[in-house]
């Protein structure tokens, strides 16, 4: 669901069509990181979106938790976190439930008068909101900051509707891959523990998982933690990270 009107004007400059399909293929590369994906996005944001001087991606979990992600410069960083104090604001207000929130003066803004005031005193005139994702845990946000005043048209939200679809499935991706890669390393660094406690103590392999376990469960710390010291104690140079 979006705040603009279902009729948006589409864009068709072969050049757009290009770079869009640039940025796809860049944020598909294999062995991407997180950070990396974020800060390509953002780059690719302020060059593909015209008006736009600034931004800022940030995450609202479930939990409570909100967390500017990443940023192209400390003012959009902390007028992202400004929203969070205030309780008010385009991330906190209204990502969540609409796919683009865009105020093109933020001197009239009434939605969030207290933020907004704020944000034209650090020189922000208008900005364009796209949520990238919303899961029932989390929802991801790319907020873009511009000194000027109606800079996010109708055709400039059609662009940036068209990078955040693009950038959405780049960073989930990359989060699932580093979850299955943390997951791998989990799972390695266990089962050399459990191998050392079987040589040592000449037990299979489900006891000796009982009782890395019971260790666990003993110290209260997570099982992946109780292995690595175990390894790292013993063979320090075959511990992973996880």
């Amino acid at each position: 669901m979006s705040q603009l009107s279902e009729s948006s004007p589409q864009f068709e400059s072969p050049d757009l069509v290009a770079s869009l399909g640039e940025l796809a293929r860049t944020l598909r590369t294999a062995r991407r990181s997180t950070p990396d994906t974020l800060e390509t996005i953002l780059r690719s944001s302020l060059t593909l979106i015209d008006g736009a001087d600034s931004g800022a991606i940030a995450t609202l979990g479930k939990d409570g938790s909100r967390t500017v992600v990443a940023s192209t410069d400390a003012l959009s960083g902390d007028l992202c976190r400004e929203q969070f104090e205030m309780g008010q604001g385009p991330i906190v207000s209204e990502v969540r439930h609409f796919t683009v929130v865009v105020s093109a003066d933020l001197d009239k803004e009434s939605r969030w008068p207290k933020f907004a005031v704020t944000a034209v005193d650090a020189g922000i005139r208008s900005l364009a909101a796209f949520q990238l994702y919303s899961s029932h845990e989390q929802v991801g946000a790319l907020v873009l900051y511009s000194t000027r005043v109606d800079a996010f048209d109708d055709d400039v939200v059609s662009i940036g509707e068209a990078l955040a679809a693009h950038a959405a499935v780049a960073l989930l991706y990359a989060q699932d891959t580093e979850n299955f890669q943390n997951g791998l390393a989990t799972r390695d660094i266990i089962g050399q523990a459990k191998g050392m406690l079987m040589e040592r103590y000449d037990i299979d392999a489900v006891q000796a998982f009982e009782l890395l376990a019971k260790l666990s469960q003993q110290e209260n710390r997570r099982l992946h933690l109780v292995c690595r010291q175990l390894v790292d104690a013993d063979h320090p140079t075959r511990s992973v990270e996880s």
